[in-house]
């Protein structure tokens, strides 16, 4: 766990001042060396208990090219893929943090991509996330990477794993047809577009869903957004609350907040990935404890209320 938090701590970099950065938080290290970097792997892997640290240290302060460098630097020192030899010296949550690192993005968004659908059971979450918060661009990428890692093709996979209005929508963006936002705007098409959703959604009983699924995966949602408040009288986050549930409701929802800012949507993933985190640390390390300071805090709640009632 201590050693998960460390890693954590690497990639959470500090700024000079208040105002939000602009620029990447990880960047290139200076000096590098990728010869030197990659012998002082090899060494810490050989170490007897393996030096985690010195692992971590390297691989969370350099840009990913800068990796991919030190990847080809350790396979010709210690002949054997760096990967192979992370996966073989570390165990847990530190080992797919490490062997996530050493993935390009394509390649990382496929490999969970294809672990959300394995076995028994989907990973609903991480599809939502991989399918609705990527653009054109990125999908095309991820489709050929994952044919290239994978030998079968991304949208027949989440074709058998998925079904219903949820699969429908997953593969409508898969195929990547979606209008992404450019200097030319049609107004006319915005406007029909926005009083389509109305009149598919909130102006009706039931909802049309094959109508917002139509839309949102083949127009670009941030002008109709605008577009739709000037015919409902709830936003288009309000309106998907109210007319769909499940998964299908979180598909929406992150493709409006991706297009919204998508830096924000990963930050508040992150948030609430960090509590769970946190919340699972407290109680690794005193169970009884943790739970005596959510019934502390419980119970000043309730004494608060019976001041304030009294």
């Amino acid at each position: 766990m201590a050693l998960v938090s460390e890693f954590l701590g690497q990639l959470t970099l500090s700024y000079g001042g208040e105002e939000e950065p602009k620029f990447p938080t990880v960047v290139p290290a200076r000096d590098f060396d990728p010869g030197r970097d990659a012998t002082r792997i090899d060494t810490a892997i050989k170490t007897k208990g393996v030096d985690e640290q010195t692992v971590i240290d390297i691989l969370t302060r350099r840009s990913t090219e800068q990796r991919r460098e030190i990847a080809f630097e350790y396979e010709r020192i210690a002949k054997k893929d760096l990967s192979v030899a992370l996966k073989g010296a570390l165990s847990g949550p530190l080992e797919a943090l490490l062997l996530g690192l050493m993935k390009s993005t394509a390649q990382y968004d496929a490999s969970e991509l294809k672990a959300s659908m394995k076995g028994l059971g989907t990973d609903e979450e991480t599809l939502i996330e991989m399918v609705c918060s990527r653009n054109n661009e990125e999908l095309l990428e991820i489709k050929r990477v994952y044919r290239e890692m994978f030998k079968k093709e991304l949208d027949k996979e989440v074709a058998g794993d998925t079904s219903g209005d949820f699969a429908k929508l997953l593969l409508a963006l898969v195929q990547t047809k979606r209008d992404e936002p450019s200097n030319v705007v049609d107004y006319e098409k915005i406007d029909e577009d926005a009083r389509c959703l109305y009149e598919a959604g909130v102006q009706r009983k039931g909802t049309d869903v094959a109508t917002w699924i139509s839309i949102m995966s083949q127009r670009s949602v941030p002008t109709c957004r605008k577009r739709y408040k000037s015919y409902s009288p709830y936003d288009m986050k309000e309106s998907i609350r109210k007319e769909v549930k499940g998964d299908l409701e979180k598909s929406f929802l992150t493709l409006v907040e991706c297009f919204e800012n998508r830096q924000l949507y990963f930050a508040n993933r992150l948030n609430e990935a960090m509590k769970i985190y946190f919340v699972a640390v407290e109680c690794f390390e005193n169970r009884q404890m943790y739970f005596a300071n959510r019934l502390n805090e419980a119970m000043k709640g309730s004494v608060c209320f019976l001041t304030q009632a009294l």
